[in-house]
């Protein structure tokens, strides 16, 4: 909390910032999916999708 309020203050980038949270929360997304299905998916990162794989895909919300 003390770093954040301190970039607030200075502009400079947190030690946590969004973007890595991004990365780091679709790759456990894609993990979760996997052990729901119980099989491999394979993940796009471009799209962030599962390619064509209807049903994993279904898991993606906004």
């Amino acid at each position: 909390m003390k770093n954040f309020m301190d970039c607030v203050k200075s502009r400079k980038t947190p030690a946590s910032d969004m973007q890595s949270h991004h990365r780091m929360l679709y790759v456990c997304h894609a993990i979760y999916v996997a052990m729901r299905l119980n099989r491999k998916v394979t993940l796009d990162p471009k799209t962030e999708t599962f390619g064509n794989d209807e049903l994993a895909n279904s898991f993606i919300e906004r």
